[in-house]
């Protein structure tokens, strides 16, 4: 910039350098602005997808407490329809489940119960593995993920469980899992 204002007459820094500096700073701006938003949009992907995948592993739960209700009780869903993709878009059918086992009489039997736990023992190790996730999304995420694996645990390892415990167990997980899907990323 020195040679420039030697090298050149008066008026050619205002004439021809400033607005090359001003051009460069506005370009500089304009890019920055550009890849931060890029970069914000792919995080913000990321983290969409993270959360699905959350619940999507914590869904298999669903089927299991539909179920275990009584025939005339237990939610339908549509045939191109899961339980999977009801738990990662919170849909109605999860809160369906929900209002169903809050005021149905639930009758389950002492081998069901130890079925249901065998499978959620062969499934800790992958839901524990996944909190490193939930820590990605946010505090909020992580805190309602950790209480879903807390309930999960408890149903798995107790010894002596009955089946208004289980009720209130499974009332617990659904309302955690919608709790979980409404936190905003």
């Amino acid at each position: 910039m020195i040679w420039f204002g030697l090298a050149s007459g008066e008026g050619a820094f205002v004439g021809n350098m400033l607005p090359e500096l001003i051009g460069f700073c506005l370009e500089g701006i304009f890019f920055i602005g550009i890849f931060t938003w890029i970069q914000e949009r792919k995080d913000q992907e990321r983290k969409h997808a993270h959360k699905q995948s959350l619940a999507g592993a914590v869904g298999f739960i669903c089927p299991i407490i539909n179920s275990s209700l009584p025939p005339e009780e237990q939610i339908k869903l549509e045939a191109n329809d899961n339980w999977t993709r009801q738990t990662r878009h919170n849909g109605k059918p999860i809160k369906a489940l929900l209002a169903a086992l809050s005021r149905s009489s639930f009758a389950i039997t002492d081998d069901q119960i130890r079925a249901i736990q065998q499978l959620l023992r062969t499934r800790l190790s992958t839901l524990d593995s996944l909190l490193s996730v939930s820590a990605e999304l946010s505090h909020s995420h992580l805190s309602a993920y950790t209480m879903i694996l807390t309930e999960f645990h408890k149903i798995a390892e107790h010894h002596h469980f009955e089946g208004s415990e289980l009720t209130t167990s499974f009332k617990n997980l659904l309302r955690l899992l919608v709790s979980f899907n409404n936190e905003p990323l």
